[in-house]
């Protein structure tokens, strides 16, 4: 069974998250993945802990997310780094990074540059604030980080408590969900490069992705002139929040227009006078005056119970519900496990479970996945046989320092 990125080569430029996180996709479904590096140092996600017991400082978050590549390493300042990269792109179908706006401009290897090379090239470029020329805002040269795009694109208004401050979410979503965006762009590019025989430049920006993660709050205060925040206030009547139990905590969505779920919690509590006391308005419970009563009461029933039971209790009433999990509920879930979620990884003598990709296809087997390449380890055998260089050409460039 054939894999669908088969025959597709990608060539990553791209250091810590975003764009390892985007291109890790395609060599889940097939393609063939080189990350190039500088010979010196090289991503600096390979600096990341936690570094693995016992390992001469190998960072379990870089040879995870950089698994199943090819890594080589090339000075793309020198002049001949530059023509053996450019030699790579006429044989490639995809380039991918996410440095600085303006960098691979300064280094002689921007999207004209390379297009020039090979009509057919996708470039896909992921930055805080994009840099597709017409599309340059105000904003395009400042630096953006995770922390910055979950601020500024709404994520961080939205989370937390009414009465406390803007906060993050600790997941790196300002991160990742660009490199989910360039993933599909990359995609939709050689679908059209089908059609046209044309690649084109892809231009994400952070700032856009989690603006558009956010979609609601714009939609919103275009509608009602009114800005939402956090608190947990009801999005079309729902009483959303986390509830301490006696062991753990749970995340809910009780929606309103289900009276008879509420009628039978509220016999479940013990509590059936709840069901019609106005405190507890059903009709608009996450309205601000009706959630602490509800919270109240539902923390008062929890509190001789587990995170588990009171899902198990709640999802037979079919209420949204499930357990807040820690990384080890996550590693150990077999729900996870019966979805083939994560993937198995050999690291420095050591057996690494991690996330793999997410979507299930029917007429799609995964593969066998390897860890992420030591810096430049593929680096004779791709510039060999891809390009059909000589042992003593790789190792004039390496004497020079190119690679």
């Amino acid at each position: 069974m054939s894999l669908p990125l088969e025959g597709i080569l990608v060539l990553e430029l791209s250091h810590i998250i975003a764009g390892p996180f985007a291109a890790r996709s395609s060599p889940d479904y097939g393609a063939e993945c080189i990350k190039v590096e500088a010979p010196r140092g090289g991503d600096r996600g390979r600096a990341t802990v936690p570094f693995i017991p016992g390992s001469d400082r190998v960072s379990s978050f870089f040879y995870t997310l950089g698994r199943s590549r090819k890594g080589i390493t090339l000075d793309l300042k020198a002049p001949e780094g530059k023509r053996v990269f450019l030699d790579l792109v006429k044989r490639a179908d995809v380039v991918l990074e996410n440095f600085a706006p303006g960098t691979m401009e300064k280094l002689g290897l921007g999207y004209e540059t390379l297009r020039k090379a090979n009509p057919r090239i996708v470039y896909a470029a992921i930055s805080g604030f994009g840099q597709m020329k017409g599309l340059d805002g105000p904003y395009s040269r400042w630096p953006a980080n995770n922390a910055v795009a979950q601020a500024m694109g709404g994520l961080s208004e939205l989370s937390g408590e009414a009465d406390a401050p803007p906060c993050f979410v600790g997941a790196a979503v300002g991160d990742t969900v660009p490199g989910l965006w360039s993933a599909l762009g990359i995609v939709m590019a050689i679908q059209e490069r089908q059609k046209t025989g044309l690649g084109q430049f892809i231009d994400v920006a952070m700032y856009d992705s989690l603006a558009a993660l956010c979609y609601k709050s714009v939609s919103d205060y275009s509608t009602t002139g009114v800005a939402p925040s956090r608190g947990g206030e009801g999005w079309l009547g729902t009483f959303t929040t986390i509830l301490e139990c006696g062991e753990g905590y749970i995340a809910v969505s009780l929606w309103a227009g289900y009276p008879q779920r509420w009628k039978a919690l509220w016999e479940m509590a013990g509590h059936p006078e709840y069901f019609d006391d106005p405190r507890y308005d059903h009709e608009r419970p996450g309205a601000r005056e009706v959630k602490p009563y509800l919270k109240t009461a539902l923390e008062e029933w929890l509190s001789d119970k587990t995170a588990w039971e009171a899902t198990q209790l709640l999802v037979k009433l079919g209420f949204s519900v499930g357990p807040v999990q820690t990384a080890k509920e996550i590693h150990d879930c077999p729900q996870l496990a019966a979805r083939r979620a994560f993937v198995e990884i050999d690291v420095a003598g050591k057996h690494i479970k991690a996330p793999g990709a997410p979507v299930r296809m029917s007429g799609t087997e995964s593969r066998v996945h390897t860890r992420g390449p030591h810096l430049g380890e593929h680096t004779e055998e791709v510039l060999e046989s891809l390009l059909g260089y000589t042992a003593d050409q790789v190792k004039a460039l390496r004497e020079k320092g190119v690679c």
